[in-house]
């Protein structure tokens, strides 16, 4: 896989049966859905090097989908994106109304297959994969500048001195600043928002301690797609209880997590509720909503109504009684989240 990402390829495997047609846009995407990365890097007009294709400045995404004649969504799911780059735009347009609104401590969570583990997160396991964070972090901020406007300073945080040294030579034109936690100072006056780019475990005091003088200046504060979670790092209860009360506090501006187990997705967009879409069998390569929450479906609370959907129902459409192999089901879920709790 090219050590550069084709920030118009696609997010995740979306598409179950055929993809879906949308009209054109005037940016260059591959037409299929949620397909993986690599594969869609070919289709986006990367060259023979590898290097992504440039992304016209002027480009202007239809970021809430197509709508009817009432100016609302032709369907419930239009609302999920096409692509990486069109989930990337809407998460910068979700954090500037958040931040517009009030919110200073803001979470975006682009859940990538092939970047992230259940139990770990954020994973960076293959030759590039570090560089794909990267892309996707650049492309995210400058859109969020463009949002702003340009007297808004935004600045991106990176782990450490060494990639945010390597990344400003990479990028010259980059329209934001570029600090590492490893800055004695990441805080400065006309700073607007402070991005952190996948904020590490090593890292969290650092982030911690950034985002109050932040915020107690009344600047904002982003963390994209943060690995502060690791099964293998052997992570404190007291680091783990840190952790939860930070996040606990951050305001998931926007997040799209497949769910390869069901062929669905759970999603979320500021300022609207979490929303769960499994596949349509009615209509191939689309979703339907099933369920909206204030709170992020997750363990049993997922499991049920999933199994609830998939339940059979009878002649006069009442839920036939669970079988032994979705009590059996029932059953291994609730053993992997206790193994998975207890790592």
């Amino acid at each position: 896989m090219s050590a550069s990402i084709a920030l118009a390829s696609c997010l995740a495997p979306r598409v179950i049966g055929s993809p879906r047609a949308r009209p054109a846009r005037s940016v260059r995407v591959a037409a299929g859905k949620f397909t993986k990365i690599g594969d869609a890097a070919g289709a986006s007009g990367g060259d023979a090097s590898g290097e992504a294709p440039e992304t016209p400045s002027s480009a202007k995404l239809e970021i809430l989908g197509r709508v009817n004649d009432d100016g609302e969504l032709a369907h419930d799911d239009d609302e999920l994106p096409d692509n990486l780059f069109d989930a990337v735009a809407t998460a910068a347009v979700a954090t500037e109304q958040a931040i517009s609104a009030g919110s200073l401590g803001n979470l975006v969570e682009l859940r990538i297959p092939e970047l992230w583990d259940p139990i770990s997160g954020n994973v960076m396991a293959e030759a590039g994969d570090q560089l794909k964070v990267w892309e996707i972090t650049r492309e995210y901020v400058t859109q969020l500048v463009e949002s702003l406007g340009p007297d808004e300073r935004v600045k991106a945080v990176f782990p450490d001195a060494g990639c945010a040294a390597l990344l400003k030579a990479r990028w010259p034109d980059a329209p934001f600043a570029f600090a590492s936690t490893n800055d004695r100072v990441l805080y400065e006056e006309g700073d607007a928002v402070l991005v952190f780019a996948a904020p590490d475990p090593p890292s969290l005091e650092a982030v911690r301690k950034a985002s109050r003088v932040a915020n107690e200046n009344g600047a904002a504060v982003v963390l994209i797609n943060p690995r502060l979670a690791s099964g293998d790092a052997g992570l404190g209860l007291n680091f783990r209880r840190m952790r939860e009360e930070f996040l606990g506090k951050m305001t998931v501006v926007y997040c799209i997590q497949p769910l390869p187990w069901c062929n669905g997705n759970i999603f979320k967009r500021f300022p609207g509720l979490w929303r769960l879409y499994l596949q349509d069998e009615t209509r191939p390569g689309r979703f339907k909503l099933v369920k909206e929450s204030p709170q992020r479906l997750a363990g049993d609370d997922l499991d049920d109504v999933v199994m609830k959907e998939f339940r059979p129902k009878g002649e006069d459409g009442e839920e036939v009684e669970a079988g032994p192999v979705e009590k059996v089901f029932g059953v291994f879920a609730s053993l992997q989240r206790f193994a998975n709790s207890l790592r």
